[in-house]
């Protein structure tokens, strides 16, 4: 059966969502030995160097009128495009080596502007001793950039969306919602550090960023996991102002989801060295549990669904 069929069987790629679009396109891949993970986790994960190290490959791109407004400043979308790539390398406690750039802009784009897109790339990459190597430019109708990373795990194993199990706890770092009211979708921290400690010291059993929305990131997690989930909504930290809801789907929060074996909960909060606010939310549950508190009915950010 072609590719074909099954994408005209649906109505719209709206109704067909950005998780079912995956599916249909990827499901005939198959991988070689040195691809240790692919499609469904925030990085592709190579054979590294030797059997200890694995390679991060990541691709991410912010799209005017959807990643970022026209009056946007040009060097934050710099700043926001690598920042993104590089939350997806934290989310699988990695550090980022290189980079590669693809910028497509009208042909009536001031060069300043192109210049300022790549300052701001410039000022996050070497705070996080990222090297640019390359990439391409093109013409468009509107600001689209693509950023190309590569990391790695030196010695110690990425850590992938699939490890939890009933009985652990579910972490979140920093405060949910907001984040485009503020501003703060523009400047987040990637949490690097928090990442690379979590995978370097066995903590997390899984891990990922919240990109979308919790709403929908932790059925994410759990789905890859085999998991269900039981949510305390009243402890979820949310940025000042912000609702349940806000908190749940607002999404571009970038900060880490992950989990821990209960017999290293306390042992985590009392070690963790970081100003970083660090949040039980909730626990995991065996999948034919009667109790899961799954989360409301609205969900996170799709790039294809209306609502």
């Amino acid at each position: 059966m072609t590719l074909r069929k099954p994408i005209a069987q649906c109505r719209s790629l709206a109704a067909l969502g950005e998780e079912g679009l995956l599916r249909i396109l990827t499901r005939h891949w198959r991988h070689g030995p040195t691809v240790r993970a692919g499609v469904g986790d925030d990085c592709a994960v190579l054979e590294g160097r030797s059997k200890e190290d694995s390679l991060l490959f990541k691709t991410d791109s912010v799209v005017e009128g959807v990643h970022f407004s026209p009056e946007t400043p040009s060097r934050l979308v710099g700043r926001k495009a690598l920042g993104r790539a590089l939350s997806d390398i934290a989310a699988m406690g990695g550090r980022p080596l290189y980079a590669l750039i693809a910028l497509a802009l009208p042909s009536t784009t001031a060069p300043a502007v192109a210049q300022e897109i790549y300052r701001g790339i410039e000022g996050l990459a070497r705070r996080f001793a990222v090297d640019l190597v390359g990439g391409e430019l093109s013409r468009s109708r509107q600001i689209v950039l693509t950023i190309a990373l590569i990391g790695e795990t030196a010695g110690y194993p990425p850590v992938l969306r699939s490890g939890a199990s009933p009985g652990a706890g579910l972490y979140v770092t920093g405060s949910l919602g907001g984040s485009l009211g503020s501003g703060r979708h523009l400047r987040f921290p990637p949490r690097l550090a928090e990442g690379q400690w979590l995978a370097k010291g066995g903590w997390a059993t899984s891990l990922m960023d919240v990109s979308d929305g919790l709403a929908s990131d932790l059925p994410r997690l759990a789905q890859a996991s085999e998991v269900d989930w039981s949510l305390d909504e009243e402890r979820l930290p949310r940025r000042r102002g912000c609702s349940l809801q806000q908190a749940l789907c607002d999404g571009e929060d970038y900060e880490l989801l992950f989990t821990v074996e209960p017999d290293r909960e306390g042992p985590l909060r009392n070690e963790w060295p970081f100003s970083t606010r660090l949040t039980r939310i909730g626990v995991c549950l065996h999948p034919s549990s009667a109790i899961c508190g799954k989360t409301p009915s609205f969900h996170g950010f799709d790039h294809f669904r209306l609502s």
